[in-house]
């Protein structure tokens, strides 16, 4: 059951544009975390290069006032007080002067600035920051600085740059917010789009449950629906209405049926008996046999509309006020018991299996006409040296009858017909019969609560009904 809903909840169009949602809200966050991070990334390098520049014009004012020694113990001063700043003055061959161009990482010299500073004069390096380093935490450790190379005067040059930790260290975690911000609205989006899907495909069920149960042809079920008026209780208003329309045409027409056959049954009854005592008149041997083709076709008239009664009966659900526990090992032997003459006359096998003993609830002389029309077809339409089987199993919650010929079945396209009332396939309908027994079958079990199926029977046809176990 889980993985069945798994699956339904897999291949619905709800979780389906759940996802694409979800890939929609990941780009735009994305997107938007892009540019936040490029935002930020933008105005923390800003403020960095604007101290730079300041500290850099306070050096030059100080050059120009004092001269290069005052600048120069300046600067180591500054050095002292703010560990976080990398200062050296240079003399015109890039050769430092004063500051701490110590810090360098390896392999670097002052001259190599000068050679690859950009055309404002803006540089990116690395300084080694060691154990007795200013404002070290007592470990080595290395560090990128924004730098710039400005002319102090034709004589000299300073080089001002700042430690990046505190950029990395921001890139690095608006880097993993947005990340984990990621995963967390992917994950949720997900467990929405299940959520989602879930709900919808819960009622859309409960609606597809509903109309296979109307398919079926309770036209009393009707569309479930809820407090909110949402889309879907509007749908199955609609629906409600439109099968109330079909039922109450459907009742009419059943009616109509059931009153002609009704209003019909004494008046032929009244004429049939008005033949017979005319065949028995007539001295005519050629009057008395068409007389008798006529009470044949009387009696298939009142055959026909006591079937029709006998249906309109049945529907009503009058006869469950009947129902007992019928064992279905007995009844089925009276079914065989009754048409084996009938089988046997037509070279016809039939035989019947069970496994156990199987019980079902219901009305008995019902079950039996239903099995025994079932029976009767089976054997008619199954030829000369065929058989016909009868098989009654169970399952834990169902008892299970199949009837099974070896004739030339029903094409699956006329199966769910054969069903309505006066339906015969086209090939059979020059033969005896009006078309009502599966009809009556189907009423019969729809009445004990059960389901009636036609399958294929490799070759023939497989008529299975299935019952309520007591």
């Amino acid at each position: 059951m889980f993985s069945g809903r798994l699956h339904n909840t897999w291949h619905s169009a709800t979780f389906r544009l759940g996802i694409r949602f979800m890939a929609l809200f990941a780009v735009s966050f994305l997107i938007v975390g892009a540019l936040i991070y490029w935002q930020t990334e933008s105005l923390m390098e800003r403020e960095l290069r604007g101290l730079i520049d300041a500290e850099i014009a306070e050096m030059q004012d100080f050059y120009t006032r004092f001269g290069p020694d005052r600048v120069a113990s300046e600067i180591e001063e500054r050095l002292d007080d703010d560990p976080f700043w990398v200062t050296f003055m240079l003399d015109s061959e890039c050769r430092p002067i004063a500051g701490n161009s110590e810090w360098m990482g390896r392999g670097h010299r002052p001259f190599d600035l000068c050679q690859n500073v950009d055309e404002d004069g803006w540089v990116l390096f690395e300084v080694d920051v060691g154990q007795t380093g200013a404002g070290s935490s007592g470990s080595a450790y290395d560090d990128d600085i924004y730098g710039r190379l400005m002319p102090l005067s034709d004589d000299h040059d300073i080089i001002a740059g700042r430690m990046a930790g505190n950029l990395e260290d921001a890139q690095n975690i608006m880097f993993d917010a947005l990340s984990w911000g990621l995963l967390v609205t992917l994950a949720l989006a997900f467990v929405g789009s299940v959520s989602l899907a879930r709900s919808v495909n819960n009622r859309l069920e409960n609606m597809n449950r509903i109309s296979r149960q109307i398919r079926r042809g309770d036209l009393s079920r009707r569309m479930p629906s809820s407090k909110g008026g949402d889309e879907f209780d509007r749908l199955g208003g609609n629906l409600n209405e439109m099968l109330d329309q079909i039922e109450t045409l459907m009742v009419g027409v059943r009616d109509v049926s059931n009153a002609i056959a009704h209003d019909l049954r004494t008046p032929l009854t009244r004429l049939r008996n008005h033949l017979e005592q005319l065949q028995e008149d007539a001295a005519d041997a050629e009057m008395r046999g068409k007389i008798e083709e006529t009470l044949g076709e009387a009696d298939s008239l009142l055959q026909t509309f006591s079937s029709l009664l006998r249906i309109a009966q049945i529907e009503a659900g009058n006869r469950r006020r009947e129902f007992g526990e019928v064992e279905l090992n007995d009844l089925i032997d009276d079914v065989v018991e009754l048409y084996e003459p009938l089988a046997a006359e037509k070279n016809v096998h039939l035989r019947a299996t069970a496994k156990g003993k199987i019980n079902a609830s219901g009305d008995r002389d019902l079950l039996f006409q239903a099995i025994s029309n079932v029976v009767d077809n089976a054997i008619k339409y199954t030829p000369p040296d065929g058989s016909v089987a009868i098989e009654l199993d169970s399952t834990p919650t169902s008892a299970r009858i199949d009837v099974l010929d070896s004739g030339s079945g029903i094409p699956e396209s006329e199966r769910e017909r054969v069903f309505e009332r006066f339906y015969r396939l086209e090939k059979h309908r020059g033969s005896f019969g009006s078309g009502l027994g599966l009809s009556l079958v189907s009423a019969v079990v729809s009445l004990h609560g059960g389901t009636i199926s036609l399958l294929n029977g490799d070759p023939g046809l497989r008529v299975r009904m299935q019952l309520p176990m007591t």
